[in-house]
């Protein structure tokens, strides 16, 4: 049996697509959320993104992430 503690540590990837010429404004929007998610460009040509996030921080990426100032599309992983 997995404690809560365990399930809340674990790390996830969400990928997100972004416009390319959103790339670094993402990053340093982030990068104000210290140790929020790692962020990891994929493919810069078409603004694909991974964010590594701890099971505890993934409510609140994911807030963060629906609220910024550039339109963020979630993908399928």
């Amino acid at each position: 049996m997995v404690s809560p503690e365990q399930e809340n540590n674990h790390e996830e990837m969400i990928l997100v697509q972004i416009e390319p010429n959103d790339i670094d404004l993402f990053n340093k929007l982030l990068e104000g959320y210290d140790n929020m998610a790692l962020v990891s460009t994929l493919d810069a040509r078409i603004g694909r993104i991974a964010l590594w996030v701890a099971g505890h921080a993934k409510k609140d990426l994911l807030a963060i992430l629906r609220c910024l100032p550039i339109p963020v599309s979630f993908i399928e992983a």
